[in-house]
C-alpha cells in the first residue's frame, strides 16, 4: 500500500505496472515483450509493442491526483487445472468479467473504468494483477475502500468462479438441514400425539411408568419406526423432564433460554442424533456441507472449522427449536386439559355453593319459626280466638280473672 498521493506515488504506480507486465513468469502477448492486458486513454494495452505510452498516462493522472487501485485474483493451482483456468484465455475472461462488479462497489462508472492486467504462472500459484482506475475522478474523493466492499468484491469472484460447486454444495447442506429437521420432527410429533388424549393426571402417572422404564408406553402408540423400544422410553423420559423446567408462559425460543434449560435441550438433541444413524448422518452432511463452502472464501484451516462450529451450533439449535414446539405442545395440552377439569370443577363448586346458600336460608327460616312456636308455648300466649274461648267458658263459670 501507498498513498496515493504522496510525492513519489506516480513513479511507484508506473513502475509497479512495468513490473506485473514483464516480470519473469508472466504470460506474454502474441509478439509481445510484455503481458499487460486492458485499456488505457481509449487503447487496448495488449496491442502497445511499448509500454511508454500507458506508464506516462499512469504517472501523469496519479500526479494530477487521481487514485489507482491494486487487486489480485489468484487460485490454487489444483483449482486451476480443474476448472480451466490453466487457459490463459479462460483467466482473461475472468478478470473482464469480474471488473464491472469491482468497479460499482467501489464507485467507478463503468464507462470511465481504465486498467491494465497481467497474468502470472507461479508455482501452484496461477494469478492476474489488476491495477485499475477512474480517468474522470473528482481528485477530491477519498483514497479508502471499505473492507465490506472488498469482501463483496471477493465474494462476487469466488461465485462467479465456483458457481456451480457451490450450488450443489448449498443444495446437499439444504438437503441435509430437512432430512434432520424431518426425521427429528418425525420423532417429536409422535412423542406429542401420543399424549394428545390423556388428562394431566393420565400424563404424570405415563410420565412416571417411562422413568420406571415400563414396556407398554414404548410399545404401543409412542413408537417411532427409526427408534427402538428402549431407545423411545429413554428419549420420552428426558423430553418429559425438559418439559418440567421450561418456563410456562413467553416465547419458547432457544435463545431466549436460560442457560441451564438450553444445555439440556442440547443434550437431549446429542441423544438423538447418537440413537438415530438417519439423523446423524444428515446432521454430518449439513456441517461437511458448511466447512466445504468456506473454503471458496477463504484458505484459513482455522476459518474452515469455525464454519464447521457455527453449522453445527446452527443445526442444534435448530433442532432445539424443534425440541421446544414439542413442548409448548405437551405443557400447553396439559395446561388446556386441566383448565377444562378446573373449569368443571368450578362449574359443580357453584352449584354446590347455591344448594347450599339456599339450604342455608331455608334451615335458618324454618328454626326462625320453631323458635317463635316454642316460645308462645313457653309464654302462654293465645291467639284472640283462644281468648274469647276462654272468657265464654269462665263466664259461665260465673267469675273472671282476665290476667290469666
Amino acid at each position: 500500500m501507498i498513498n496515493p498521493r504522496s510525492r513519489d506515488a506516480p513513479k511507484r504506480n508506473a513502475a509497479h505496472v512495468a513490473y506485473i507486465g514483464k516480470r519473469p513468469g508472466v504470460v506474454l502477448n502474441d509478439g509481445m515483450k510484455h503481458g499487460l492486458f486492458g485499456v488505457m486513454d481509449g487503447k487496448k494495452v495488449e496491442e502497445s509493442e511499448s509500454l511508454r505510452e500507458p506508464l506516462r498516462r499512469i504517472e501523469a493522472k496519479t500526479r494530477a491526483g487521481t487514485i489507482a487501485y491494486r487487486a489480485v485474483i489468484s487460485f490454487a493451482e489444483a483449482d486451476a487445472l480443474r476448472l480451466g483456468y490453466d487457459d490463459p484465455e479462460r483467466f482473461r475472461e475472468l478478470v473482464r468479467a469480474s471488473l464491472p462488479d469491482m468497479c460499482e462497489k467501489i464507485g467507478i462508472p463503468i464507462q470511465n473504468l481504465e486498467y491494465a492486467a497481467a497474468l502470472h504462472r507461479d508455482k501452484g500459484h496461477p494469478h492476474c494483477h489488476i491495477f485499475f482506475r477512474d480517468k474522470a475522478q473528482d481528485v477530491k474523493k477519498r483514497a479508502f475502500v471499505k473492507p465490506e466492499a472488498s469482501n463483496a468484491i471477493r465474494i462476487g469472484i469466488v461465485k462467479h468462479v465456483f458457481g456451480e460447486e457451490m450450488a450443489e454444495l448449498q443444495a446437499l447442506k439444504n438437503e441435509a438441514r430437512n432430512a434432520v429437521i424431518d426425521n427429528a420432527n418425525g420423532f417429536f410429533g409422535e412423542f406429542a400425539n401420543a399424549f394428545a388424549g390423556m388428562t394431566p393426571n393420565e400424563c404424570a402417572a405415563a410420565a412416571k411408568r417411562l422413568k420406571r422404564g415400563e414396556r407398554d408406553l414404548a410399545d404401543g402408540s409412542l413408537i417411532y419406526g427409526k427408534f427402538g423400544s428402549a431407545d423411545m422410553r429413554e428419549l420420552a423420559a428426558d423430553l418429559l423432564g425438559l418439559a418440567e423446567g421450561v418456563p410456562e408462559t413467553g416465547r419458547l425460543h432457544m435463545k431466549l433460554m436460560p442457560a441451564e434449560v438450553k444445555a439440556g435441550i442440547r443434550a437431549f438433541v446429542g441423544k438423538v442424533l447418537e440413537k438415530n444413524a438417519d439423523c446423524d448422518r444428515e446432521f454430518k452432511k449439513y456441517v461437511f456441507a458448511a466447512r466445504e463452502l468456506c473454503k471458496y472464501c477463504t484458505d484459513k484451516p482455522e476459518a474452515h472449522e469455525k464454519a464447521a462450529e457455527a453449522a453445527y451450533d446452527d443445526m442444534t439449535d435448530r433442532l432445539g427449536n424443534a425440541v421446544l414446539r414439542t413442548v409448548k405442545k405437551i405443557n400447553g395440552r396439559a395446561r388446556e386439559k386441566a383448565r377444562e377439569e378446573k373449569r368443571g370443577a368450578r362449574r359443580r363448586e357453584t352449584v354446590e355453593s347455591l344448594v347450599t346458600e339456599l339450604f342455608g336460608i331455608l334451615a335458618r327460616s324454618a328454626d326462625a319459626e320453631e323458635r317463635k312456636l316454642a316460645h308462645a308455648h313457653r309464654s302462654g300466649e293465645l291467639s284472640k280466638q283462644a281468648k274469647k274461648e276462654l272468657a265464654t267458658k269462665l263466664e259461665n263459670s260465673g267469675s273472671y280473672d282476665w290476667e290469666r
